[in-house]
């Protein structure tokens, strides 16, 4: 346990948000971001995190439904 608390400390210490290794770890973890570049994946990471400010559903959702291609301008229902 004590090498897992050295590494959130590291990442914490690099000013890495444990939301953003989450939702990265969304993304690449999905086959649908397969051939993906990593400054695409970085910029979905940051659209999915904007984008839960203002979704009535989870992060989850919302990263699903970016790889999906869904645009999420806010006139859906599930927004606020």
């Amino acid at each position: 346990m004590n090498e897992i608390s050295k590494q959130y400390n590291e990442l914490l210490d690099a000013g890495v948000s444990i939301t953003e290794l989450y939702v990265y770890h969304l993304i690449v973890n999905d086959e649908r971001s397969f051939g993906m570049s990593e400054k695409e994946i970085v910029d979905m990471v940051r659209e999915a995190i904007d984008k839960r400010y203002i979704s009535s559903e989870g992060i989850e959702f919302i990263v699903d439904s970016l790889l999906n291609g869904d645009e999420l301008d806010g006139d859906e229902n599930i927004w606020y």
